[in-house]
């Protein structure tokens, strides 16, 4: 390959010193965590017991929606508890050929707290686990084990999603009222701002018209209280994930010398040694 610049300094320039080689991957030995130890009848029965009790929660959800409010494709989110050693299933719970989708996962506060995951499902997919379930109960795979087993033995509960299942900050950032107002970062699933902005509307919450664009994601602010986004969640698509707005020092930062310093000033007046 011909140089792009002079190399006029013959001291450090090394001629015929060294070969070209394909990469290769180095070898290494993976140790995937052991699953759980279950008793697979009764994991089995305790599973389909609350996935039952999910679906018939999220039916009775939807059967109930204000048409004037829902958008979007019709479905449900669900919460699902894995133990932390089951963070390998994260991967598998949700199918993107059937248009599931994992939007959120929260990591645990405490020692030995599940880690809580959040799927949107869409109601052709209601049965997805469900059939999970009754395959690993009831099929063995070539190696006699249960099938599925990867993802099954790692799932230790399942229950409709509220807007607590999809914050994804410190469990003190999340208001104690459900009345209280603050501001939201909504971070909105792929190609769904439209219909978030026209529930945003029904629901009378303040959005503020800027957007953060990420490849799979786009983030807004909006002051709305966690009962107005129970609502959006159990009646649209749309959420992703929701945090708390933060806030930042952009607006000092855009002042000039003499307003910045009539507000230290002011500060100052109110800081006591």
């Amino acid at each position: 390959m011909a140089d792009d610049f002079p190399r006029d300094r013959a001291h450090i320039h090394l001629r015929n010193n060294g070969i070209r080689e394909a990469y290769r991957r180095p070898n290494q030995l993976i140790h995937a965590p052991p699953l759980p130890a279950r008793d697979r009848a009764s994991h089995a029965a305790a599973l389909t017991q609350s996935i039952e009790q999910a679906v018939e929660s999220a039916r009775q959800q939807i059967a109930a929606r204000d048409p004037q409010l829902s958008v979007g494709t019709p479905g449900f989110y669900l919460e699902i508890d894995l133990p932390m050693s089951g963070r390998a299933a994260l991967d598998q719970l949700a199918d993107r050929r059937q248009h599931m989708e994992l939007v959120a996962v929260h990591e645990p506060t405490q020692p030995g707290a599940p880690i809580t995951a959040s799927v949107f499902l869409p109601q052709s997919a209601q049965a997805y686990y469900l059939r999970k379930v009754e395959a690993y109960r009831d099929v063995d795979t070539d190696r006699g084990r249960p099938r599925n087993e990867p993802l099954v033995s790692r799932m230790e509960t399942v229950r409709l999603a509220t807007a607590r299942s999809l914050f994804t900050d410190h469990d003190d950032l999340f208001p104690q009222a459900a009345d209280e107002q603050v501001w939201w970062e909504v971070w909105l699933r792929d190609g769904r701002r439209e219909n978030f902005e026209h529930i945003a509307e029904a629901l009378n919450i303040t959005l503020r018209t800027h957007a953060v664009r990420f490849p799979e994601r786009v983030v807004m602010l909006a002051l709305a209280s966690t009962a107005m986004l129970d609502r959006m969640i159990a009646h649209s698509d749309v959420v992703a994930e929701l945090r708390r707005a933060k806030d930042t020092p952009s607006f000092f930062m855009g002042l000039g010398g003499a307003e910045q310093r009539d507000w230290s000033d002011e500060l100052l007046g109110r800081v006591r040694p």
